[in-house]
């Protein structure tokens, strides 16, 4: 082959490849913006859980063990007559710790030990109606202690997937209405991540009773729970 023949060729192939350059789409960058979306689900709570427990001192570790078991498992007992489930109660802490008492009067320690027993425990009342009245029968039977009373939704994932997709929805809605202002449209998104905001807290307060005496079921009242979800989304900004 001459060399006017390769040369020809050389110019024939770079021919083909400045037009096929030509003839593809240059995508063109117009930046992007960032919004956070916010969405909260609200339901009817349907299990509300007790944690209970006993406090106990004395002098003597062995006492301390023992009349703690005693108070509990009278409690256990009567959440089971009650009709809560064995699945529905749990433990949930146990202590005990030495205190070596401190005379204020005289700014020293006395050399007498007291012993701290504490046992927390957790039952899942599933009929709210039912609240008060396993109060009651916790504090009248054995418990010295309520720590608190809690409210949820069991299904809590059908809250959850309500409040993202409403968050999702608010986002786009603002991703929108900016755009529009800047004269440009949204395009796809290239970057989502989510955080919740708020579970539902306890309800109730912390108070000690006298086990000895007759305890009056407690008005509950669960309200509303709510689940609430953020989302924060990056879309590309298009020309119109």
């Amino acid at each position: 082959m001459s060399s006017f023949a390769v040369r020809l060729l050389m110019v024939l192939a770079a021919a083909v490849l400045i037009g096929g350059c030509g003839g593809e789409e240059t995508a063109e960058y117009y930046g992007s913006i960032s919004v956070t979306g916010q969405g909260t689900a609200y339901g009817d709570a349907d299990v509300a859980s007790i944690v209970f427990g006993v406090d106990l001192i004395e002098d003597d570790p062995g006492v301390a063990v023992d009349n703690a078991a005693v108070m509990m498992e009278e409690a256990f007992a009567a959440a089971a007559e009650m009709g809560i489930a064995e699945s529905d109660m749990k433990t949930t802490s146990y202590s005990l710790w030495a205190e070596e008492q401190y005379d204020y009067g005289t700014y020293t320690y006395t050399g007498k030990v007291m012993y701290h027993v504490t046992h927390y425990a957790q039952v899942d009342v599933r009929d709210l109606e039912q609240v008060g009245q396993v109060l009651s029968a916790l504090v009248s039977s054995g418990s010295n202690t309520i720590q608190g009373v809690s409210f949820s939704v069991e299904d809590s994932q059908t809250l959850m997937e309500q409040a993202r997709r409403m968050a999702v929805a608010d986002a786009k809605l603002k991703a929108e209405q900016l755009a529009t202002e800047l004269g440009m449209e949204v395009g796809d998104a290239t970057y989502v991540s989510e955080w919740v905001d708020y579970y539902p807290m306890a309800r109730g307060g912390y108070f000690e009773a006298d086990v000895s005496s007759s305890i009056t079921a407690p008005s509950i009242s669960p309200g509303a729970q709510s689940i609430s979800l953020s989302v924060q989304v990056t879309f590309e900004l298009k020309q119109p």
